[in-house]
């Protein structure tokens, strides 16, 4: 058992889960938060500021930290420069092990050779520390907690520029449970592991799924990835950020992002939440009040 674990991204989808699985087990738990009104303490874990904005201030939050769950800035491309910083900042702290939230993306056959995703990777495997490399695919929860939420509980609809293809989306409770045990266990170091669902779906069977659990037609809307690029543009989603995005849907569309991994089962001992599960689960979220 390490000593203490900082959780970066300690709000997101991830980090919320992280901490819920690390502090179940009894572990030392820093969650970092831009604003301290951010996560309550009831979470069990400490709170301390954190803002990849403001390097001066990382040495408070690694000061005591054993292992780090990295999350890379949100809507960043390219955060390389700044992980890098980050982690020998850590190393020099004291930390021993980190394990990077990373995206099943940066093994699709058009990823860039110098995009972000692979870079984030490299800063990791070139620091001095134990690394563990998570490559998750599509979130469940892009539905539930996301932006596509809103459009789902008020226009019943989910849009994307996925076409007919299917891609094996996974719960972030399952994401955290494989970072939680990197994080606390012997075994991961130098690992990369590829973390999806049990079954690749279409969103239209997704959409399906939804309406099913909630009670009330879904549908998926096909858009074109231009409309779509433009959507994103007006929303303020940067363009590096943007493109990756749209890689992504075009992966799916194309039918290069289907693939199903055991890593899951293996490191957890458990088979994955499917998709009538984490629907069954989330209806709430998509009932009209």
């Amino acid at each position: 058992m390490t000593r203490r674990i900082l959780v970066l991204g300690a709000t997101g989808k991830t980090g919320t889960r992280v901490v819920a699985h690390l502090t179940a087990r009894g572990a030392g738990v820093v969650a970092a938060v831009r604003r301290p009104d951010a996560l309550v303490s009831s979470t069990g874990a400490d709170l301390v500021h954190f803002d990849w904005d403001e390097p001066g201030g990382h040495a408070k939050a690694l000061a005591g930290i054993d292992a780090v769950y990295l999350v890379p800035p949100s809507c960043v491309e390219d955060a390389s420069a700044s992980i890098a910083v980050f982690l020998r900042e850590a190393a020099s702290a004291g930390v021993r092990r980190v394990v990077l939230l990373s995206s099943l993306g940066v093994t699709f056959a058009d990823e860039p050779f110098a995009s972000g995703r692979r870079k984030h990777e490299e800063a990791v495997r070139e620091s001095p520390l134990a690394w563990t490399i998570l490559r998750p695919s599509g979130f469940f929860q892009n539905f539930s907690e996301g932006m596509a939420q809103q459009g789902i509980r008020n226009d019943g609809v989910i849009v994307s520029a996925t076409g007919d293809g299917a891609v094996a989306l996974v719960d972030a409770s399952d994401i955290a449970a494989v970072a939680a045990e990197a994080l606390t266990q012997s075994g991961h170091e130098r690992a990369t592991y590829a973390l999806t669902g049990p079954a690749a779906v279409t969103f239209a069977e997704a959409a399906r799924a939804i309406g099913q659990a909630c009670g009330r037609e879904i549908v998926h809307m096909l858009a074109p990835p231009d409309t779509l690029e433009r959507f994103l543009r007006e929303a303020g989603i940067p363009d590096g950020y943007r493109a990756m995005l749209l890689r992504d849907m075009a992966a799916i569309r194309e039918g290069r992002a289907a693939q199903v991994s055991q890593h899951i089962e293996r490191v957890t001992g458990r088979e994955p939440i499917a998709i009538e599960t984490f629907v069954r689960n989330a209806a709430d979220a998509w009932r009209r009040s």
